[in-house]
């Protein structure tokens, strides 16, 4: 007889898909497991939607399969968050906005699609900055998202509850989207793994936009490993967004033994002390195979204003008609970044979108002679709720712009981009490293990172 499945094991995609297939546990039992520990930890207020009537629908389908050997992926079985501006044909899309998105019914978006065909059970939908407009998850309808690490800190976001939900064990992957790091801030937050793949690699559609040209969904996870196992079900073509026509499915590669890498430094890059000698520590674990090397990006600050610009720009149109019909449904931050996106003009926005050229020029010569590029993912730890202003690398910014620091760069030059664990701070935050590769090339960059996460994170 089994034993009864303990609630606190950190069980991952890779360990529920063997245990499952050796027999040890149903997919039932396992979102059952989901469900209490849902139940459990409301404190983080990750959740915006959960039936679970349709979490062990899902789940007995998947047990029915496997009894019969018509398993549909390794998957199968698995259960998989996703965050709010996701469409989704059981659960409600709410941007966590009072500002009502419209959408088709009981129409998956394609990634969610293509994960429900291979057996994923689509376990809830999950707190979120509203309309992503933001990387603190402070601002949503149903209130912010809580750290598992540290309930009285903020998850960062946009993807803030997805996050949450993969750091607390209650389900081991989720989806999130990224504009400006709104996977792989709340990854490095919650101290879990998160990919943003490259511009057109993966399907936008039904997914709520923010810009349109910088927007990008993602995948975080319990281990590097669970992401790799979870890309061939999300990476690839899809005809319902003309980006990803050219994308191929993702085939993982032979890992690269010997990494070649730029750690970034210099203005604009700042970072507080702790989070300094964290990265520095992280990357001295790996010297003794990996090349390490510094470089710089002069006029930063002009690249991040293009990136703002662009992104202003393309949030406002997509909401006009929207924002001119009902401006009381946005909160009021919000509503005042659309209403600011008005002020840019067309001049305005031609040169962000020149600064974007030479920005991929610049990116591009770093990458020449290199695997990937490094960062920490964010320059503090995760900030306390209500905390508006962070000091750091003597500079005092907004928490707001703090989450961004570095991740934007990801976004205007379209590069695929890993936030892995790295360390925790004195106080037992989370602390991110934040890996950068080629554009178009998502593939290389995992196979230079498992190298790096197998030293950093043994």
């Amino acid at each position: 007889m089994r034993k009864e499945l303990s609630v606190e094991k950190n069980w991952t995609v890779s360990s529920q898909s063997k245990a499952m297939a050796a027999g040890d546990v149903s997919a039932m039992e396992l979102a059952n497991v989901a469900l209490k520990l849902a139940a459990d930890q409301t404190v983080l207020n990750a959740i915006v939607s959960l039936d679970p009537e349709i979490v062990r629908q899902q789940a007995e389908a998947s047990d029915v399969r496997r009894k019969s050997g018509n398993l549909l992926s390794e998957i199968d079985g698995v259960c998989i968050a996703v965050k709010d501006n996701f469409w989704t044909k059981d659960y409600p899309t709410t941007a966590c906005s009072n500002a009502a998105p419209v959408y088709p019914e009981n129409v998956d978006s394609s990634v969610v699609e293509k994960l429900r065909s291979a057996g994923a059970i689509i376990f809830a939908k999950t707190n979120m900055h509203e309309w992503a407009y933001g990387a603190t998850n402070g601002t949503s309808s149903i209130g912010p998202t809580r750290n598992p690490h540290n309930v009285e800190h903020i998850t960062g976001g946009s993807s803030g509850g997805s996050a949450a939900l993969v750091a607390a064990g209650i389900v081991p992957a989720a989806l999130g989207s990224d504009t400006g790091g709104s996977v792989r801030i709340p990854s490095g937050a919650c101290g879990i793994y998160g990919f943003k793949p490259s511009y057109g690699r993966a399907s936008r559609h039904g997914v709520l936009p923010l810009s349109w040209s910088l927007d990008a969904p993602g995948l975080m996870a319990t281990t590097l490993h669970d992401l790799e196992l979870l890309l061939p079900y999300f990476i690839g073509a899809d005809q319902a967004d003309g980006t990803t026509i050219h994308s191929k499915p993702y085939t993982a590669g032979k890992t690269i033994e010997h990494p070649k890498l730029v750690n970034l430094v210099g203005a604009g890059l700042e970072r507080s002390e702790e989070v300094n000698a964290t990265l520095n520590h992280a990357l001295q674990q790996v010297q003794a195979f990996a090349e390490v090397n510094t470089g710089e990006i002069p006029d930063l600050g002009s690249y991040f204003a293009a990136w703002e610009a662009i992104l202003h720009a393309e949030a406002t149109s997509f909401h006009a008609e929207q924002l001119a019909n009902d401006p009381s449904g946005y909160s009021a931050i919000t509503r005042s970044h659309l209403e600011a996106g008005k002020l840019l003009s067309a001049t305005e926005l031609l040169k962000a979108q020149q600064l974007r050229t030479e920005f991929c020029r610049a990116i591009d010569e770093l990458l020449k002679n290199a695997d990937a590029l490094v960062l920490p993912t964010l320059p503090v730890t995760a900030p306390k709720l209500g905390e508006d202003w962070q000091e750091f690398g003597n500079l005092r910014v907004t928490s707001q712009d703090s989450m961004t620091w570095f991740c934007w760069l990801g976004n205007l030059a379209g590069l695929p981009c890993l936030s892995i664990p790295c360390g925790l701070s004195h106080a037992g935050l989370p602390v991110g490293m934040m890996l950068m590769g080629r554009a178009g090339d998502d593939e290389k960059l995992f196979n230079a990172a498992r190298q790096l996460d197998l030293a950093i994170n043994p």
